[in-house]
């Protein structure tokens, strides 16, 4: 059982996974054209998410983690013609569904009235709500992001740069 001492670090830890798991799958769609971005997103979102579950001890393991992921990306940035994901509803969605969770592990609210036993089991539905919906918002920003670079590289292939 998670105590209330604990919830803030799991939770938050939980929410950098989310809206890090959320972008990788945004990003799957450019794979072929920035390989890089997949394994940077996924050190940089492990990082995080140990700094932010343990500060001190697995936190500076996060702090390492996450700064070979930025590495990654800085090193394999992809042109800057290339479309990019939605951002903006995925964060929304997963610090939406961290403060639920939130709420619901400590009472908060309307989950005040609810017994803690049946709070316990109340937070697992929650949590499962949350996470379907976050993952519905990073696949229509995956979908929406192929269809821009498809668009992109069919305009692109239409009108070939002209080259002396």
């Amino acid at each position: 059982m998670v105590s209330t001492d604990d919830a803030l670090p799991i939770v938050s830890a939980g929410v950098v996974l989310l809206i890090g798991l959320c972008l990788t799958i945004a990003w799957i769609p450019a794979r072929g054209r920035y390989p890089g971005g997949l394994p940077a997103r996924v050190a940089i979102s492990l990082g995080v998410a140990a700094i932010a579950w343990e500060p001190v001890g697995l936190g500076v393991l996060g702090a390492v983690l996450s700064a070979m992921g930025v590495a990654i990306w800085w090193a394999g940035r992809p042109e800057p013609e290339l479309p990019r994901p939605r951002r903006r509803g995925l964060v929304i969605a997963a610090v939406v569904s961290g403060l639920l969770v939130l709420a619901s592990l400590d009472g908060w609210g309307p989950f005040a009235r609810v017994h803690e036993d049946i709070r316990a089991i109340a937070t697992v539905f929650v949590v499962a709500v949350c996470l379907l919906g976050t993952l519905a918002v990073a696949d229509r920003a995956r979908v929406t992001f192929r269809d821009a670079l498809r668009r992109r590289i069919e305009q692109s292939s239409q009108h070939p740069t002209m080259s002396a």
